[in-house]
């Protein structure tokens, strides 16, 4: 466990048509150079959607109609999202998979110019619109651990949304001693 680094991400993006900030704070776990795990907690003002389908019977129903028909109702609710990704470093790419943003997902970060440019692209919320939702994001480190970044979200679909913004990523070393499981003794060596 002493190889583990904790790795801290504070990320806030504003999105131009939403009119609003979205908000990131996350945990990179990396016990290896080449892996780690990721734990977001994210502040989307898009909050949760759910969708359910009822089927309405109506008995008798109104002349010319149908007894039945079906009726879809879309509720967006405030809620935190977050993310639990696995991710394997091969070369110059990163390849995750998931939950991203409380959804099955996967995504790719590609790493330029001895790491300092990233671009990275996440598809997930299968099922949720007529397509994935397809987020992707171009970050550079203008000064050590402060990232300015911007992007498109939701490309796919009717709701696409431009945003900008700027992230602190650091490795705190004084983390790693408080995690529960950090100081125990794992078997292995994993």
């Amino acid at each position: 466990m002493s190889r583990l680094q904790t790795i801290v991400g504070l990320r806030s993006e504003y999105n131009f048509l939403a009119n609003t900030f979205k908000n990131y704070v996350s945990l990179r776990l990396q016990p290896r150079e080449d892996r780690y795990y990721l734990i977001e907690l994210i502040d989307d003002p898009r909050g949760l959607t759910e969708f359910t389908q009822t089927t309405v019977r109506r008995s008798p129903p109104p002349d010319g109609e149908p007894a039945s028909y079906q009726e879809t109702r879309v509720e967006t609710r405030d809620a935190f999202r977050f993310s639990l990704e696995f991710a394997k470093r091969i070369h110059f790419a990163t390849l995750r998979f998931g939950i991203i943003e409380s959804t099955g997902g996967l995504g790719v970060d590609v790493h330029l110019l001895d790491d300092t440019l990233e671009m990275t692209a996440d598809l997930f919320a299968f099922g949720d619109g007529s397509f994935p939702r397809l987020r992707t994001r171009v970050a550079y480190e203008v000064v050590s651990r402060l990232w300015i970044l911007g992007g498109v979200d939701d490309s796919l679909n009717e709701s696409r949304d431009f945003f900008l913004g700027a992230m602190l990523r650091f490795n705190d070393e004084d983390l790693k001693a408080i995690l529960p499981f950090a100081s125990g003794v794992t078997p292995g060596g994993g």
